[in-house]
């Protein structure tokens, strides 16, 4: 393919992701594809109208090797007017000190340097130099450690502010291309060696495939694709169908369980980001265990027949001292808002209620706690334990440590649309108030 066609098909990439008329960063690390990413970049600058500046990390890695490619892109950059930004670091240092791989701490370094870089120049996007084996190989990693769809989408040509123009293309293409422009790079000897994942993959485990499988890069891509767009279009089912699968109360996330394992498992992660595979699939069992099960970073999960809840570390707030008239706020919870009026019983509305006034003097508002009971309305002044009337209105478990009550000492005189006490039901020499409660998360 002559350097022509390439640098067609370059501006098609370009286009697609969006780089017409922006600023970018392009990381160049000295390789033949880095290499190659500036020259094309160079060549469309003016094309694509576009303000170009370069980022090199100079990890420390190889010693003498590295300071060379260091010094390589810096003549290079400086040869084709691109301003560059240099960092250098100690990943082995850094690595050692945090108990990390060096590959996977050389990245987050690199990575965090580009992000610097990207600030300091006022780029729009980094530009990342990997191409279709890249994508390939990171797909197979991916899938051997058991990833589903968003892993599978490995490498997406636009993400956030990472672009990668040259993910359609071949390695070999990029290597035809520097030498028909008469463009050297620098070898990472490193590469060479298969003693990490990515390096075994590339050097003993693609040339099997691909004996059997020609062309299997390509395939490997495609299929990276399809699960991109598979998993975009299921995550966005998810947003569309927002409270027909997950309703919050006061914090908590209670998610539909009629809906199949692929939608749960993305409102698994829409409440929790941090769930990886084996989390989810913990919430999931939890469904039929009837117990809680601890997620990871403080989050549980406790399901029945009818709803998979997922409850976030949450602080418990202080009682609050109720405001009669006025505003009460229990923080994270809710907020309850009283006012004296016309001793009208409200029938038709949990969450708004119009008690005795004298009741309600020194009352609290607060989460439930142990030892709480209630004398229902109807029962003729009998108390019975709270968590027993929370069992008989079938009240989900995990939301009773999230449920607001208006309570004096341990007195419940309400609990919010489910029943109020007979100690504060109005008679007719009483003084009214209103109560109507706003629950956070719940549309009332």
């Amino acid at each position: 393919m002559t350097d022509d066609l390439i640098f067609e098909r370059f501006l098609a990439s370009c286009a697609r992701c969006g780089l017409k008329g922006r600023a970018v960063l392009v990381a160049v690390s000295g390789g033949a594809d880095s290499v190659a990413l500036l020259r094309l970049l160079c060549r469309a600058r003016d094309e694509l109208a576009l303000t170009l500046s370069a980022a090199h990390f100079e990890h420390g890695i190889r010693g003498e090797d590295s300071l060379e490619d260091m010094r390589f892109v810096e003549d290079l950059c400086a040869r084709l007017d691109v301003r560059l930004f240099v960092e250098k670091g100690d990943v082995p240092g850094e690595a050692k000190r945090l108990g990390e791989g060096l590959e996977g701490c050389a990245r987050n370094m690199r990575h965090a340097f580009l992000e610097r870089a990207r600030a300091q120049a006022g780029a729009d996007f980094i530009a990342l130099a990997h191409h279709m084996q890249d994508r390939a190989e990171t797909l197979l990693m991916h899938l051997l450690r058991g990833s589903g769809l968003a892993g599978a989408a490995a490498m997406p040509a636009h993400s956030g502010r990472l672009v990668r123009p040259l993910i359609d293309f071949a390695p070999e293409e990029l290597k035809q291309y520097l030498l028909s422009i008469d463009q050297p790079w620098r070898e990472d000897k490193t590469n060479l060696v298969p003693d990490n994942p990515r390096n075994a993959l590339r050097l003993q485990v693609l040339p099997l495939i691909r004996n059997i499988y020609p062309g299997c890069e390509k395939a490997l891509c495609r299929f990276a694709e399809i699960a991109g767009e598979d998993d975009r279009a299921l995550e966005g089912y998810v947003q569309r169908l927002g409270k027909q699968l997950i309703i919050f109360y006061a914090g908590i996330a209670q998610i539909d369980s009629d809906f199949d394992a692929a939608l749960t498992r993305r409102a698994i992660r829409l409440v929790y980001p941090g769930a990886d595979f084996d989390a989810t699939q913990r919430a999931i069992d939890a469904k039929w265990r009837r117990a809680y099960v601890e997620l990871g970073d403080g989050y549980q999960a406790w399901g029945d027949d009818c709803a998979l809840f997922i409850v976030p570390p949450l602080p418990r707030p202080e009682p609050a001292d109720l405001a009669l008239p006025g505003s009460t706020a229990l923080t994270g919870v809710c907020r309850l808002q009283t006012e004296y009026c016309a001793p009208v019983p409200i029938r038709d509305d949990g969450f708004c209620q119009v008690l005795s006034a004298k009741a309600l003097c020194g009352a609290q508002l607060r989460l439930r706690q142990n030892g709480d009971h209630i004398k229902p309305f109807g029962m003729k002044g009998k108390s019975k334990s709270f968590g027993d009337y929370l069992t008989d209105r079938r009240f989900p478990l995990p939301l009773r440590d999230r449920l607001p009550v208006v309570a004096q000492g341990s007195n419940v005189l309400w609990a919010p649309g489910l029943g109020i006490s007979e100690d504060a039901k109005l008679r007719p020499q009483d003084a009214a108030a209103r109560l109507t409660i706003t629950i956070e998360g719940v549309e009332i």
